[in-house]
């Protein structure tokens, strides 16, 4: 159970600008390019609008889960509370400690996430017709 409250710290405001970040950016590409209604968007956009997704979900909540992996596998760690970790890594590398490690984690997300929601965008469509 070590790191549960970490990895909510991450996963709740991570989902929430993954997801919002896809809806966002798909319906600014619909309404820019006069589409009428979201499955009317060609799959190359969603792709898109997924890779600008997985970079939000790893980048905005990218604090926490350096945290949650020192809870986890940090035995300085062991045992203490998040804020208390947090802080630890504030006061020893700064604010960068907190990102280290973001630049290549969004590099991967990109992709991934491009991919991912590309494949759901072309199941949802091929479902939709049954």
């Amino acid at each position: 159970w070590r790191g549960n409250v970490a990895c909510l710290a991450r996963e709740i405001p991570g989902n929430v600008a993954w997801f919002g970040t896809y809806e966002m950016a798909l319906r600014g590409i619909q309404v820019a390019r006069g589409y009428g209604k979201k499955s009317d968007v060609p799959l190359a956009y969603t792709a898109l609008a997924g890779s600008a997704a997985g970079v939000c979900y790893w980048t905005i909540p990218f604090p926490a889960d350096t945290v949650k992996s020192k809870l986890q596998t940090d035995p300085r760690f062991a045992g203490r509370a998040f804020d208390d970790v947090f802080r630890t890594v504030i006061r020893e590398d700064g604010v960068r400690g907190l990102y280290r490690g973001v630049g290549i984690t969004a590099a991967r997300a990109a992709p991934a996430h491009a991919a991912l929601f590309f494949a759901y965008e072309v199941v949802d469509r091929q479902l939709q017709r049954i």
